[in-house]
């Protein structure tokens, strides 16, 4: 029987989870060069050292912390595997993991931290990518070289592929919400967008028979 102690303990956030949680607040807060390893650990109310024996560097961190958005924001497991579904489904769902991935208020926050201290912190913008946009693009060419296998479609560069179909769907609205220029588009209006970009996908990719 579960003791009421191991219930709470259960319940507890671990000692990764604060540091990543307190990391993530800071760097919205402050930005990634004036946060120090010693803010952190004070915010998560754990020592310095605890910091380093789950984290190298600053850099490990936030790359640990857009694994972590990227899981809960998009809803999506990179390692789970794709539905045997028709393509048109298949890219519409991925599409929609990726558009409520990146037009997040807090990922487009994280967006702009690296685009403001990537020229100081070069490293930033590396693990930035690694953690986020290369793990999508992946799974995405996945997918689309199956189906170049298949002949299901014609993708004989599945990477440029996946830039593409990405730079579709990503481009009406990520910029523009970047730079505070406008507002979330609504479900309605990205399922709109997306249909297109989906259509003109899977039509460009036909294979000539």
């Amino acid at each position: 029987m579960t003791t009421t102690a191991e219930k709470l303990k259960a319940a507890s956030p671990s000692k990764r989870e604060l540091i990543v949680a307190a990391a993530r607040k800071l760097f919205l807060e402050t930005g990634f060069g004036s946060t120090s390893m010693d803010a952190i650990a004070s915010e998560a109310g754990v020592s310095k050292r605890t910091v380093y024996s789950h984290f190298q560097n600053k850099e490990q961190l936030f790359a640990a912390i857009m694994g972590d958005m990227c899981r809960i924001i998009s809803g999506s497991n990179p390692d789970e595997p794709i539905p045997d579904e028709k393509p048109e489904l298949v890219l519409k769902v991925i599409g929609l993991h990726i558009l409520h991935s990146v037009l997040q208020h807090e990922a487009l926050d994280v967006f702009r931290v690296v685009l403001a201290e990537n020229a100081t912190f070069p490293e930033l913008g590396k693990a930035f990518w690694k953690a986020g946009p290369e793990v999508m693009k992946d799974y995405l060419a996945g997918y689309l070289s199956e189906l170049d296998q298949r002949g299901v479609l014609s993708v004989p560069d599945p990477d440029m592929a996946a830039f593409q179909f990405m730079g579709m769907i990503k481009w009406p609205y990520h910029i523009r919400l970047l730079f505070g220029a406008g507002d979330l588009p609504t479900e309605a209006e990205l399922e709109a967008a997306l249909d297109q970009a989906v259509s003109v996908f899977v039509n460009g990719t036909k294979p000539n028979r």
